[in-house]
Order: structure tokens, then sequence, then C-alpha cells
């Protein structure tokens, strides 16, 4: 028995700015303020979820199709229909109830309550009857089946006055008795939910108390005479954040999000900045998970605690599978949000705790948990993974990538909790989520995605955007997919303007569907929407499994081919990240340092009486899990940067006890201590802990009547003799220029500090690769050509009419001594600027990689992106070129700002590039000879805005660790780490 299921995800109304407590590198608690993510809350008719919004915020959902659209496609054949009303109002708000093989039809007309039965093929059975009076403003209704018949609840609002009401209908519609008032008040009612059981129904409405709810209910008992009265209301819980109910034979099972007991301490005490007294209004947003049962005659059961952290969302739902009740919701007991999942039996035990559905992902929300049919079977959770591919042509039905939307994420999940290894995805548009069903052992989803068929996989023209149906199987694979378009819909190309309250029965799946008003069913029969005496019709959409021309806005996912992202979780959160290093440690272990993003008057103000720059932290990221977060410096230069280099283990004890020594791994930074910066360099052990520290330069940076030099830029390479190169740029001779150091475990320096560079303009962002008894640097350098540096594969030229555009240029050095050897090297000369190269070994040589865009142009950071590409060369073991650079656009003409490589049998790199308003990370694999550009796979889309420089870098050769910075959708600054599964 269904009732009508209007569209519903709780992805658009997750409240997603609350705070949770956490070590934030300054010793503060890393803020969170994280906005909704979709918009306004968007709900079930089928139950009640959500706390104290207004109205609006609870507003039931519809995919409604966008007014605009292109020229349609021609040739599939509609899908059958039956119009079975007509609405006063195009927005008006039918309901519909499954009962056995028929269905009963609600809706409000000529000021009446109207109902029609429907059979089991969707054609009318009769004509509609009158039901009773309906007040103007019906907010919420809900119709449900009952063995009896149907019971029908609804909230009105009248002259300041908020009223609920009920309504008992025999098994053809008729009532039964006329309607009962059940409450009256002048507060606020904005949710209602009827939950049939055996012997009539329960009512529960909520009721706001400024950021919390209370939720009501009454007892509608339905024999097979006259309806009695429903009992006055009760009170079910007081002031929770959020609930959910589910109805049961015995009656009803309720989930709630609880506030927390007492306030967080920061909240008790003074906010000192704007800020934190955001932060401190929004603690207690998150509520803890809780249970409780109704029985039939109303009798509440105490609470039993589920979920004890204040951790959890308001977009909590349950569901009944396989004997049990599952709870589902979005937790922030982490840095990034993920969805939760918990089992509870009959009676309030436990079965089941609080366990994180999928791997981690980044920020992830809940959107629906989808109850299987009344023969058991798995229940199907639906989330969405916000750092995850959108759109993309998949062989077989995918989405087409031009405004595809987002994905929703699928999986069937049981009574134990564990999701299904298949996995599907569903795209939606930012406009229209989804409705989803049980549809026999399988599902059903109508969703709003870019319509295009099968054969036009080259058209250049953007696909229209519909409505669109899919049938999913038990395995969540695709059975049939079109646009929900029929005959009735004439006037607009066959596509309804709203489409709701999918139900499936008995492998037999329909929707309801209306035109605008003034639309006629009549090919040149449209009228003009909203005219006097316009009406719009209605229809029920069967939704058959045929064979179809359209390609499926879905997919099975777990079929997806690497490369592909198999985990992201983020290391810390805070103010934006500047420069993301990494370092790879045995056991698949590897470090992670990063410098925050510091300018100097712009940023807050340090507390007084101290000198507070960027902060320098690291952290250890292993299968097992993150090590402690490893704050080393606030007193760090953006602008320097961060480099780490592991060392090998120190042989075993020469006595041959003890073992190995653990690894050790040093970091380059730059810090800024009263108003100079110098190059440290800091040990930690595989925990990320310091072990020393020391500065490596001492230049007298102050300059009387000039500007004070600057170190910048740092990188860091063992030297595989047991210790450690570092390289910097600095402008203590003027320009920027490139200067190296060698040093020992312990920190000394072993050779003198060289100056690399001597060029009339700048240096900037060197790397550097030790090979065998070599150190090789590369850097970016704006001199003019002719200046003596030798020419790469494309001639020496820097610029048209040899102006200094900057490129990419080598110089090897001799591991020992660091003298140079040879002469520097211009490793392409174009018009464009070379930046952020990137170099790494391979196999008879290095490959380099940098960006290269147009000369003039704002480069990104903190500013707006330019247009650009990245490029490739493999350099052989004399430092000359194999074949010209290998240019790499970004997907459709995106802008590339920045490049990771690593390079073991096969090199493997990450472009970062803008697309639209976000970042996309692409993945690609270069092996030797190649000479053509790599195509591209998306590994992630990310959340913060096309601007950042996300600083991406790898932890090791083999590529299957990325490291990078991103902002949450909160704006806060991240660190993520993101596992990699390659060919």
């Amino acid at each position: 028995m269904v009732a009508a299921m209007l569209v519903r995800s709780a992805l658009p109304w997750v409240r997603r700015d609350s705070r949770r407590d956490a070590g934030r590198p300054s010793g503060a608690a890393l803020r969170y303020r994280a906005p909704a993510l979709l918009g306004a809350a968007l709900a079930l008719l089928l139950g009640c979820s959500g706390a104290a919004q207004a109205p609006p915020a609870r507003a039931a959902r519809v995919v409604k199709t966008p007014p605009a659209q292109p020229k349609a496609p021609e040739g599939p054949p509609l899908l059958p229909a039956h119009v079975i009303a007509e609405l006063d109002d195009e927005d008006a708000t039918p309901y519909l109830a499954r009962r056995g093989d028929e269905a009963l039809l609600l809706y409000a007309a000529g000021g009446r309550w109207r109902t029609r039965v429907l059979g089991a093929d969707g054609a009318p059975r009769g004509e509609a009857m009158e039901a009773g009076p309906a007040a103007a403003d019906v907010p919420v209704a809900a119709l449900r089946a009952t063995p009896q018949g149907y019971i029908v609840a609804w909230i009105e609002q009248a002259e300041g006055s908020r009223a609920v009401r009920v309504l008992s209908l025999d098994p053809a519609g008729k009532p039964v008795a006329p309607a009962s008032l059940v409450a009256q008040t002048a507060e606020e009612i904005t949710w209602l939910d009827v939950l049939p059981n055996a012997a009539g129904a329960l009512v529960l409405w909520e009721m706001p108390r400024e950021d919390r709810v209370d939720v009501v209910m009454t007892v509608v008992a339905q024999g097979k005479g006259a309806a009695s009265k429903p009992t006055a209301p009760a009170s079910v819980a007081r002031e929770v954040l959020g609930w959910h109910a589910v109805a049961t034979e015995r009656g009803a099972a309720v989930a709630l999000v609880l506030p927390p007991a007492a306030p967080p301490p920061r909240a008790e005490r003074k906010p000192a900045r704007k800020a934190d007294a955001e932060d401190a209004a929004e603690a207690g947003k998150l509520g803890s998970i809780a249970f409780l049962e109704i029985d039939a005659a109303g009798k509440v059961s105490a609470p039993v605690a589920v979920s004890p952290e204040p951790t959890a969302q308001v977009d909590l739902e349950i569901a009944a599978v396989g004997g049990r009740y599952l709870l589902t919701w979005t937790d922030e007991r982490d840095i990034d949000s993920a969805v939760y999942l918990a089992a509870v039996e009959p009676g309030g035990k436990v079965a089941v705790t609080p366990r994180q559905a999928t791997p981690p992902s980044g920020e992830q929300a809940l959107v629906s948990l989808v109850a299987p049919t009344e023969g058991g079977g798995r229940a199907l959770l639906a989330w969405e993974d916000l750092l995850r591919a959108r759109g993309g042509d998949r062989e077989g039905g995918g989405a087409e990538a031009r405004g595809a939307g987002r994905f929703i994420h699928l999986a069937s999940v049981g009574p134990d909790g564990a999701l299904s290894a298949e996995r599907a995805a569903l795209v939606f548009s930012a406009s229209g989520p989804p409705d989803l069903a049980a549809d026999g052992d399988g599902f059903a989803a109508v969703t709003l995605a870019p319509a295009a068929l099968k054969a036009d996989r080259g058209g250049t023209a953007a696909p229209p955007v519909w409505p669109t149906f899919v049938r999913f199987g038990p395995d969540l694979s695709v059975r049939a997919a079109e646009p929900v378009r029929a005959a009735p819909f004439a006037a607009t190309d066959g596509v309804p303007y709203l489409v709701r309250g999918l139900s499936c029965h008995k492998g037999a799946c329909a929707t309801l569907a209306s035109a605008a008003a003034g639309a006629g069913a009549q090919p040149g029969g449209a009228g003009r929407a909203g005219a006097a005496g316009a009406r719009a019709p209605l229809a029920l959409v069967p939704l058959p499994v045929r064979e179809s021309a359209w390609r499926a806005p879905a997919f099975r996912e777990d079929r997806d081919p690497p490369p592909r992202a198999t985990a992201v979780r983020a290391l810390a959160e805070g103010d934006h990240i500047a420069r993301v290093a990494a370092a790879e440690l045995d056991g698949g272990a590897a470090l992670s340092a990063w410098v925050t993003y510091f300018v100097e008057g712009a940023s807050d103000g340090a507390p007084r009486g101290q000198d507070l720059s960027a902060t320098l932290a690291v952290r250890a990221a292993s299968p097992g899990g993150l090590g402690k977060l490893n704050v080393l410096s606030q007193k760090a230069s953006s602008l320097g940067g961060v480099a780490i280099a592991a060392a090998p283990p120190l042989p075993a004890d020469p006595k041959g006890k003890g073992g190995a020594a653990p690894g050790e791994s040093v970091l380059a930074w730059v810090a800024r201590e009263r108003g100079e910066t110098q190059v440290y360099v800091t040990k930690v052990d595989a925990t990320g802990a310091k072990i020393a520290q020391k500065k490596l330069t001492t230049a007298a940076r102050k300059k009387p009547g000039g500007p004070p030099s600057e170190a910048s830029d740092v990188a860091i390479a063992y030297d595989g003799a047991g210790g450690f190169i570092v390289a910097w740029v600095d402008t203590r001779d003027g320009n920027a220029e490139v200067y190296a150091a060698r040093i020992d475990r312990a920190l000394n320096r072993t050779a003198p500090e060289r100056r690399i560079t001597n060029a009339p303009l700048d240096a900037a962002e060197v790397q550097i690769a030790v090979r065998g008894q070599e150190a090789w640097l590369v850097w970016s350098d704006t001199r003019p050509a002719g200046d003596g540096a030798s020419g790469g594969p494309s001639g020496g030229a820097g610029g048209p009419s040899g102006e200094a555009s900057g490129d990419v240029f080598l110089a090897r050095l001799d591991a020992k001594t660091l003298q140079r050897i040879g002469d520097e090297a211009r490793l392409h000369a174009s018009p464009e600027h070379s930046r952020s190269p990137v170099l790494a070994p391979l196999e008879g040589g290095v490959v380099v990689g940098w960006v290269d865009e147009p000369a003039g142009e704002s480069a990104p950071g903190r500013g707006a992106p330019a247009g650009g590409i990245a490029r490739f060369v493999r350099l052989d073991n004399s430092g000359a070129a194999q074949g010209a650079p290998i240019a790499v656009a970004g997907p459709d003409g995106a802008a590339v700002s920045s490049v990771a490589l690593a390079c073991d049998k096969v090199c493997r790199g990450v472009l970062a590039s803008a697309s639209g308003d976000s970042v996309v990370l692409n993945a690609l694999t270069l092996s030797p000879g190649d000479a053509a550009a790599p195509s591209l796979k998306p590994l992630a889309w990310l959340t913060g805005s096309a601007s950042q420089d996300v600083s991406p870098a790898f932890g090791g050769r083999s590529g299957a660790s990325l490291f990078f910075a991103d902002d949450s959708v909160s704006g806060s600054g991240r660190v993520r780490w993101m596992t990699i599964a390659w060919p």
C-alpha cells in the first residue's frame, strides 16, 4: 500500500551549517560552517523527517520540466497514458494510494475533495465523486490505504489558524463519515503523515519551536462501519531536531534526532570574533539518534539511544527491512560528512551499531532510503558524493556530458546494514531530484536528466532536460529507461509540466503527470498558461519495460574501469591551503604536509603579542587510518611552500639486535620571523612528530632603502647516500635565483650553499629529483632568448621577438658537491608562460611536466584562472629530450591549473582544470614511447571554486595516493587524500 509519493531527496534540505569539535592547527576548534547543499527542503509524503523548517522548507517535491528547451528529438514513440482528472491549478498537488490491484486518486477541485478509483492498468473505474469540502489553503496532505479502505489527513490554514483534519474513506473512495477536526491552533503546523496499521492509523504532525519541533499524534480507529472519532492530540516527542516515522503492523516506529543535552563548551563562553559567534550559534544543530515505538492504541515507548554522539544531521530516515528497522543519516563525526547506517530490532535493541555505510569519498549526503516491497527483499540506499565525477558518456548508456548535473549513487542494503557490491549511478539535474520506489525485486526512479538518443553520440547541440524514468533490476542493472512523454501533453512535445507520485505494484510502475494550465491534450491546443478558466490535465503514465531508443541517465557504477578514485578522506580543515606535499613511507603509508594561505595585513589578526603567519602541519595516512595531526609551526610563509622527502630505514644494529630503525622524513619550508624569511628543515618520524629542526639559511634580508629579500618555493629530495638536497628560490642578490644545499640525517649542512642560476630575470617554482650520483633541478624562468642557455626541443627562443614569457629550464648537479654538470637547458620555448613544473624519475631518464598558459593572463591561485594546457617531455640520462613535448588540454577546453606526476614502469598523472565554477581532477597515463596526447578520465569534481590552486601531489611512485587542497561546501579549507585504482 503506497501513498502518493512526491519526489523526495534529503539532499536538497540537509542543513550543512553545523559544527563539530576538531583540533585545528592553531589549537582552537576547526571551523565548519556549511550551508544547505542544494537548496530548500523537499520532503516525502510517505513519511516526515527534518527539523523545524518553515513550510517552504518542507514542501512536497516534484520533477518540474524547465520552461526553455532545445528542439525535441523526433521519432521515438510516446508512453501510454490515462487522463484521470483536471486540476484547478497547474501546481495543485494530487495524491495517489495503491490498495491491492486498485488505486485511489484524491485531489481538490472547485473547493471540494474528489476521489476516483483506478484499475490495475491505470484506467479510471467510473467517475470522480465528491468527498467533502476542501479548504483553499492546504499546504500538506497525506493519503494512505488501510485494510478497511483509506485514510486521508491534511493541514489547512485560514485566518491565522492552523487545523488538522482526518477523513476515512471506504474502498470505493466514498467518505464513511464527515471529516473530523483533530487539532486547531494559532501556532504553526508544518508537516503531517498518516501511518496505517491493522486497526486504523496513527496521524503524526510536527509543530515548530524555533529551531526544533514537537511531534504530536492522534489515533484513528477504522472499523467496517463508521469511523470512530480520532483521539485527542498527544505528544510523541518534544523539541527534537528532526524525525522520521514508518508504519508497522503494531503501530509505528519513529527515529529521532535529539539535541545535545548541553551546549558545547565553546558555545558557553563569549565569542571573541564574529566567526566564533557564528560557530556558537550553529552549535547544537547536530544531534544524537534515538528510536521509539508507538502501538496501535497510541502508547509511546521510552526512547532508545542508537547513536549517542551529537553528530547527526536532521536528514534521518527509517525503513523496515527483513524484520528490522534500518536507520540512516548524514553524520559529521569526522571532518567530512558521511552517510551512516544502524539497525534496530522491534522492541528497541540495537542490532547493528552505527557505522559508515560506504568507503570514505569526501563530503557525502544522504538522499533517500527506500523500503522494499511488502514481500521483503532489500532496501535501496541513495546518496551523493560531492567529490565524484559528473556526467560522462558511458558505453551502454550514460549521461550526456554537457550539463548532465550530479550523480546519485545507489546500492541495495539488507537488514544487516551491509551494502551490495553492485552499485549504480543516476543523473539528476540541480532543479529536479529523483523519485525512488521499490519495483518488485528491483527499483524504479523518475529523475530530471538530459534526454538524448542512443544514436546521437556525436551531436553538438545540448539535449533537452526532461523527466525520465529508469527501471532497475535487483542487481541495479538498467532494465528500461526513457523520458516521460505521453499523448495528453502533445502541446509540449509530449513532455508534462510536472511529474510526481511514482509507485509500483507487482512489477508495474506508473507516475502522475500534469500539464500546465491551458496546455490542452490535442496538438495545437496549447492555451495561455494561467488563462481564465484554464485547467491542468492530470494523467497516470505507465512506465513499461520495453526496448527504447533513448539513452539511459543511469549505469552500473561498479563496472566503471580504472583509473578511478576508490576513497577520499579529509586530513585537516581550517584556513585555505596554499601548498600540499607528500612522501611515500613503507607499507603503503604516506606523510602529507601542507602550509596554509596567509597574507600579511589581510588574514585574521593574531593574538596580541604573538607573531603568527601561515600554519605548517603534517599528518600520516595509511590503509589502517589517519595518524595524529602535527602542527610544526604557525610562522610559516605561504609563498615559501613546503616539500617533504622520506629516507629509507636505518640498517639494523651491528650486533643484529632490534632490527632496522624506522624511517625518517625531512620537510623543507620557509619561516617568517620578525618580517624576514629563512629556509628551515624539520625531521619527523613516521607519525609526523617532530624529531629535530634547524635553520638552513641565515641570509641578510633587510636592505637599506630597498625591499627585503625573500626565500620561497622550496624543494627537497633524498640523495641516496644518507642525506638530503634542498633547493629553493632566493632574492638575496636582487632578482629571484635558484639555490641549493646538502644536509645529512642530522640536518647538518654537508656541502656549501650554492647559487645555481645566474640570469637577468626571475626564477620560480624549483623542483628536484635525484638520479644516481646526480640531482636534477627544473624550474620556470623568465630569462629572454639568447641568454646562453642551450635550447630545448623547440629551439632557444623564449617568446615572440625574444620577449621573456617564462620557460621551463633544467640543470644537472653533482649530488655530492652540487657543482653543475654541463649547461642549463631550456626544455621548451614557446610564447606561452610556462609554470608549475613537476618531474619524476623513470628508467633511462626523467619525465618533466608543466603548465603552459597564455602570456599576460592572470595565473591561477587565489585569483581568476587563466587558460592553459599541460605539457610532458621525456629526457634521457644526459638530459636530452626524447621527442617534442606532448600537449594535453583540459576536457572540453577547460584551463589546466596544475599537474601531479608519478612514474614507475609507466607515468601516471593528474590534471587539475577549471570547468565552469569548480575544479575537476582528471587522470592520465603516459607509457614510454607515447607521442600522442593521452586520454583523460575524470576522478572527482571538487567542491572549492575554480579559482583555487589545489596543489595535487602524489605520495609515491605508483600514483596510488594523491593529496590535494580543496574547499568544503562551507568554504573552509581542507587537505584531502584520494586513493586511486589504476589499470
